[in-house]
């Protein structure tokens, strides 16, 4: 099944990235990696603004206690509802080391779990997987990884799938939310170039899995067997994540960042968040439970 979606809001992000959806308020929130910001756009009023950060904020997840957790270029912080930093967590790189946050998610444990790479090789292999404790410690959980990027655990919390940005591809594990443990670790899928970077992730609640391709044009998803079972095509070369909202509705941020000159004229709704209608629903994205 083929789809289009269309674009909602003019916002142009260098790169926007890691849109959550927050049910009560209706409210779509998502940053721009490239800029010390996060916009936010209510659903109900079709309204935006933009929340000014102190850093390069890489993605969001939403705390028990009130506020947020934010992987940063070179930190982690806890931030309070109004975006005001709380508490810096410091990083779990060695001092001098070329490695960048990325990407993140909560699992059903209640903890953190986020990227990092190597922006200077992109394929390198230093790039991994780390957590943030309950105790606010970091532990490496997933190491070798050439740009680990969007990430998402299954509604049942057994399940784990990472994007290898630079591998091309997709790996599935078994997780345990008593040991945190990831086991069995599979190819799940892999993204022909001509189709563009797999880059961020999430998951239906029928085990779905959604991944947005670097300039690629589109969105796929993919039958829990791997099969792909949707393409959503987009007028711009770069989807760079997604989130569903409570009506079923897909949000979908992109990029100008990676556009040429000449794609920047011939795709000027690049970095705009998109929008498109499914006849699948998320779930709400879990919280990070610190002691």
């Amino acid at each position: 099944m083929n789809k289009t979606a269309v674009s909602i809001v003019p916002c142009k992000k260098f790169c926007g990235e890691a849109p959550l959806w927050m049910e009560q308020t209706k409210e779509l929130y998502w940053v721009d990696t490239g800029r010390k910001e996060c916009h936010r756009f209510n659903t109900r009023n079709k309204t935006s603004s933009i929340i000014k950060m102190d850093g390069f904020p890489q993605a969001l997840g939403r705390r028990e206690q009130g506020g947020w957790i934010c992987p940063m270029e070179d930190r982690v912080v806890l931030l309070d509802k109004d975006f005001a930093q709380v508490k810096d967590l410091g990083s779990p790189l060695p001092a001098g080391t070329p490695l960048l946050l990325g990407d993140g998610t909560t699992g059903p444990d209640g903890l953190y779990y986020f990227g990092a790479y190597d922006p200077e090789d992109l394929s390198s292999k230093e790039g991994a997987v780390y957590r943030v404790n309950s105790d606010l410690s970091f532990e490496l959980v997933i190491p070798e990884m050439a740009l680990p990027n969007g990430m998402a655990f299954n509604k049942e919390g057994d399940k784990y799938y990472l994007t290898e940005m630079f591998g091309n591809c997709i790996w599935s594990y078994d997780f345990s939310k008593e040991t945190g443990q990831f086991t069995n670790k599979s190819l799940f899928a892999s993204i022909p170039e001509e189709d563009g970077y797999p880059d961020g992730l999430i998951m239906d609640n029928k085990g779905g899995v959604w991944s947005a391709h670097w300039q690629g044009f589109r969105i796929t998803r993919y039958n829990p067997d791997g099969m792909i079972e949707t393409v959503i095509k987009l007028p711009v070369p770069t989807a760079t994540c997604m989130a569903f909202g409570d009506d079923g509705g897909l949000y979908i941020t992109t990029a100008t960042k990676g556009c040429s000159e000449e794609q920047l004229k011939e795709y000027p709704e690049s970095g705009n968040l998109f929008f498109t209608e499914t006849r699948y629903k998320g779930f709400q994205e879990r919280e990070f439970i610190e002691k």
